[in-house]
């Protein structure tokens, strides 16, 4: 996973190296943030990371570029803070489409448990991509609906990685989830995967903004339908 950060303290930078790099993320460091937005459509990054008390004045211009090229669930932007940060400017922080915001008193003080805590709402980690095989879709919409046994809601959630046995996903209304847990099975959940319908049972496997899930089993060649899926987005 591709993790993007924008910042000038090396000390800080190389704090994130230390901690990121063997948990199997890629971490790029720009010093420029004009020089980092210039590149987001060559990086592709999965995920950004930009100190605002390094660039007050640029972080506006850094999320709205952003979010020319990728959506709020294939890039997500995370804000480091002071803790002094106005409350309007959090306001237009979600507006622009930032995603998170961590406050922290100085740079040194950034908490890189909570800044990977924010990260796994929005992406899978390596590990969990790794043992699933899972393919991020980017901006390909697929969608898989199921229903919820505890309040009989019909959930209805965007399909961000995928592979045969199982996928990452996230639910377009979370009031809609309320009541399920992790290791809940569902029956009857339909994957659109494009022009098909594959019928199967899941397991949540964890919960945590986003749902992992897993492909228990399925009606006749569902196993093919959903690689045939996969395939045709290589």
């Amino acid at each position: 996973m591709k993790l993007l950060f924008v910042n000038q303290d090396e000390k800080t930078t190389a704090r994130v190296f230390r901690y990121f790099t063997p948990l199997g993320y890629s971490v790029i460091q720009y010093d420029n943030p004009l020089k980092a937005m210039d590149n987001f459509r060559e990086i592709r990054p999965e995920a950004v990371i930009f100190n605002e008390m390094d660039y007050p004045r640029h972080w506006k211009l850094a999320v709205q570029f952003l979010r020319q090229n990728f959506s709020k669930e294939t890039a997500p932007f995370l804000l480091v803070v002071n803790r002094d940060f106005p409350e309007t400017e959090l306001d237009k922080a979600h507006l622009l489409g930032v995603n998170g915001i961590l406050k922290v008193e100085e740079e040194a003080d950034l908490s890189l448990k909570d800044l990977e805590s924010q990260i796994l709402r929005y992406k899978p980690s390596p590990d969990v991509r790794k043992e699933r095989h899972l393919l991020p879709l980017g901006s390909r919409v697929m969608d898989i609906m199921f229903m919820n046994p505890e309040n009989l809601q019909l959930v209805t959630s965007r399909v961000l990685e995928l592979s045969e046995n199982g996928a990452i996903v996230k639910p377009t209304e979370r009031i809609k989830t309320e009541g399920l847990k992790e290791g809940v099975e569902l029956k009857g959940c339909s994957l659109k995967t494009g022009e098909s319908i594959v019928s199967m049972t899941v397991r949540i496997v964890k919960i945590n903004g986003i749902f992992e899930l897993e492909f228990l089993e399925g009606k006749d060649d569902w196993k093919d339908q959903v690689l045939a899926a996969i395939q045709s987005f290589n």
